[in-house]
């Protein structure tokens, strides 16, 4: 599956953020879309399910996934009965791996959620949403105010997931340019209203610093 999208047009009221954009995301890898703040990277992960901009297929949103700030789990109860509910609702094999490759076994199981930091949070949000098996996973900064040790697992784990999943389509929604760095894949900046592929990271990268 290959996820191809032409004159794809982005707006918000009167600020057009995307003009007739060519939206090409294959499997295999991690696609890195980076962009400075307000150029509408999030209002893009956002459409991807709203679709408001009327491109997309209409049964896109219902093979897809997007972990992001607004996606939320409950914070009122410990991450031992929240894995007790997703025990009953999905894979147990799948997720004793995911748990395994995200080290949710340090994370202490009896702590109310909203308790813990925010690295554990994002983890055991991870593991919650991948687990619905979803062809397409958009992720919208997920490394975006963790620590270091948080962001190096989790780069660590995008790199054995992708690879352990080559027919998945996973878009990385970011401005860390340590994603980039760290992770394997295809490279797209938001740049004069379009969504420009970069072969290079480091070309993208010296571009995006530059602008």
């Amino acid at each position: 599956m290959v996820l191809d999208i032409s004159g794809y047009t982005l707006r918000i009221k009167n600020n057009l953020l995307l003009d007739h954009a060519h939206l090409h995301f294959q499997p295999g890898g991690v696609n890195h879309i980076v962009g400075k703040n307000g150029v509408g990277k999030s209002r893009l992960a956002k459409d991807f399910i709203l679709n408001k901009s009327g491109f997309f297929p209409k049964q896109l949103s219902s093979n897809l996934t997007v972990i992001s700030s607004y996606s939320n789990i409950p914070e009122d109860i410990s991450a031992k009965l929240l894995f007790k509910i997703l025990i009953k609702r999905y894979d147990r094999m799948m997720l004793d791996q995911l748990s395994d490759l995200l080290n949710i076994k340090n994370i202490p199981s009896n702590i109310l959620i909203k308790n813990l930091s925010d690295g554990q949070k994002q983890k055991l949000k991870l593991v919650s949403f991948l687990l619905e098996n979803k062809e397409i996973i958009i992720l919208d900064e997920i490394t975006n105010s963790l620590d270091k040790a948080t962001v190096n697992e989790i780069h660590q784990f995008l790199n054995i997931y992708s690879r352990q999943h080559p027919n998945k389509i996973i878009l990385n929604i970011t401005h860390n340019l340590s994603d980039l760095k760290n992770i394997y894949g295809r490279y797209f900046l938001f740049q004069d209203k379009k969504l420009v592929q970069y072969e290079n990271k480091d070309q993208l990268i010296k571009i995006y610093i530059e602008e």
